[in-house]
């Protein structure tokens, strides 16, 4: 049975009664009421202010909703849909690059990122204040209590910190305390840098903080590690020319990636989940496998999706802990089906994984994460089990079968009664870890290591058979026979041509790459391994920025070429060339502009 989540903030603060006709004198305000003044006083009450913290991460502009918007629109690896173009033009737009300032997705995500900094400031201010000695320092479990949770909310502020510079880049206010108010408020950009460094230090003292390295099976199941923290600060060290303002291309540290990395591999804490769709489900959340995730739970007592009124979402993406990612980015709107639908993925990536003489795909994990021909069913709101073929029919599905696909990660294989769906988003996972030391190793001149790291992530596909998955819509199906992926060593003699898109007639509209050397073999792990994980575009930016790579220039081909390939797979246009000094960053939201006098756009603006 699944965990009741603990990541549940309280909402504090002073309840004033307004009375008239009262006497003058007469002190209104209960002085046995929570206050700020008397609340974080004991042990418990601390640990809320830092579980807090954790539920920002739950909000509409974190991953209950716009988050895999804003992580995935922007890949190759992603294709918009006539749903989205017609309902729900915001999430195309981030696909298309031709975002603006006034888009309600990046004012919600940074907004609410900024929030999540707030309430990890709040939470770091109250434990030093143990206010009342509600943690006895002298004592060792107490002691140990106390740095944990700190631990915790500083691995949360660096996370406030990796997202916001990710997505609008370093010209942007920062706090390292709770805000005072006033003047406050109308805080300037940091210096250039300036974050990247506190997020880093934010990483690295969490990582000293947090002591252990996994919870599953406890009470705090869930909660940031010592693993969390390092996974994250090596992907700063490994994306520092695009995080850090003051780094150009080259600037990435391998070598202190590569120390950080080997510290969780060598903690023998992590290993691979033998079922890869156990990482994207709601059974075996908070595996061996995974690093952090969002938590949610499906909590229906918020109002869910109505179809009658499909703007009503608020309470659900607010005060709940279900994500909309489910509706949203999984199944098509089909009749059978009946979801939005708006985002789908790309063909690049459909084509990205291997085939066999006669064309079809031997990689189950195409299979285990997407919804695509010869693969699983989807019971339908008829009760049957439908093929591909049967799910996307129906009005113009069945005119495009073969380039209409759906994503099967973080999606449950029916229609719910309740479209609330409590499947935890896996922010980083284990196998990601193996495949960064691979390349931190390439990077470092160890190739030998480099192809045993990538290889590890391939048995774990390779045995992905049918005892694995049990489920009536994997059942009978002959993806599930195992080992037929070659090994990096064949893949490489084999040099197949992986991620080529051509045309009805005839014209290449993505090159693709062909599979020759030790890194181009683990690019294509990557991209079939992660998947709408989050990781793509910021992988895409990393290479483009590595003088090492010969590929670099190759980098921005499929976003520079994304019109051609999203008319091709949905004949819809208006995606803009992809331009990096313009597309690296998102524009500083209207909302911020108009509000901080001291705050200026930066080039996306």
């Amino acid at each position: 049975m699944k965990r009741l989540k603990i990541y549940i903030g309280a909402c504090l603060g002073s309840v004033l009664f307004t009375l008239s006709s009262c006497e003058p004198e007469m002190e209104f305000t209960n002085p046995s009421a929570d206050s700020e003044l008397n609340y974080y006083n004991t042990k418990e009450h601390l640990t809320y202010a830092v579980n807090g913290a954790y539920n920002m991460l739950q909000r509409a502009g974190g991953w209950a909703r716009w988050m895999p918007f804003m992580l995935n629109a922007r890949s190759d690896e992603y294709a918009f849909t006539s749903g989205a173009a017609a309902g729900e033009p915001e999430t195309a737009r981030l696909s298309q690059y031709t975002v603006n300032a006034d888009l309600g997705s990046l004012s919600t995500t940074f907004q609410d990122m900024y929030t999540l900094q707030y309430a990890a400031n709040l939470a770091l201010e109250k434990l030093a204040a143990n206010q009342d000695g509600a943690f006895d320092l002298n004592n060792t479990e107490d002691k140990n209590l106390y740095d944990r949770l700190r631990g915790e909310a500083i691995f949360l502020r660096g996370l406030s910190r990796f997202y916001l510079v990710y997505f609008f880049g370093d010209q942007i206010p920062d706090r390292d305390y709770v805000t005072t108010g006033g003047a406050d408020y109308s805080l300037p950009p940091a210096e250039s840098g300036q974050i990247y460094q506190r997020m880093v230090k934010d990483f690295q003292d969490a990582s000293e903080l947090l002591t252990a390295w996994n919870y599953e099976g406890t009470n705090d199941e869930g909660r940031a590690t010592k693993g969390s923290a390092l996974a994250f600060l090596a992907k700063c060290y490994m994306g520092r020319p695009i995080l850090d303002g003051t780094a150009k291309a080259g600037d990435a540290d391998w070598t202190s990636a590569k120390a950080v990395l080997e510290q969780i591999i060598n903690s023998g804490a992590y290993g691979l989940m033998d079922n890869y769709r156990d990482n994207a489900t709601e059974d075996n959340e908070n595996n061996k496998e995974s690093m952090f995730e969002v938590q949610f739970c499906q909590s229906t007592e918020t109002q869910g999706f109505n179809p009658a009124a499909p703007g009503d979402l608020n309470s659900w993406v607010v005060t709940g802990q279900n994500t909309i990612r489910e509706l949203e980015l999984s199944a098509p709107n089909s009749t059978e089906c009946g979801r939005w639908w708006n985002g789908m993925p790309s063909l690049a990536l459909y084509n990205e994984f291997e085939r066999d003489s006669e064309g079809k795909i031997i990689d189950p994990r195409a299979y285990l994460g997407m919804y695509i021909p010869d693969g699983c069913k989807f019971l339908g709101k008829s009760g049957k089990w439908l093929p591909y073929e049967e799910l996307f029919s129906g009005g113009t599905f069945d005119a495009w079968r073969g380039k209409w696909f759906g994503c099967r990660k973080y999606s449950l294989d029916k229609v719910r009664s309740v479209e609330q769906s409590g499947i935890n988003d896996r922010l980083i996972r284990y196998a990601d870890i193996l495949l960064m030391y691979a390349e931190c190793c390439l990077e470092t001149g160890d190739e030998a290591t480099a192809k045993n790291y990538i290889q590890l992530v391939r048995n774990r596909a390779n045995n992905n058979t049918v005892a694995l998955n049990t489920t009536e819509a994997d059942a009978g199906m002959s993806y599930l026979e195992g080992g037929k992926l070659p090994t990096v060593d064949e893949l490489i003699a084999n040099h197949p041509v992986v991620g080529r898109v051509v045309g009805n007639n005839g014209s290449v509209i993505c090159e693709g790459m062909e599979i020759n050397t030790v890194r181009r073999a683990l690019k294509h792990e990557y991209s079939v391994e992660l998947y709408w994980e989050g990781w793509r575009f910021f992988n895409l930016m990393r290479w483009y920025n590595n003088p090492n790579d010969p590929d670099r220039e190759r980098m921005l081909d499929n976003l520079i070429n994304k019109n051609a390939a999203q008319v091709e797979q949905t004949s819809l246009t208006g995606t803009a060339t992809f331009n990096y000094e313009r597309n690296l960053y998102l524009p500083i939201p209207s909302t911020e502009l108009t509000t901080n006098p001291n705050m200026h756009g930066n080039a996306a603006n």
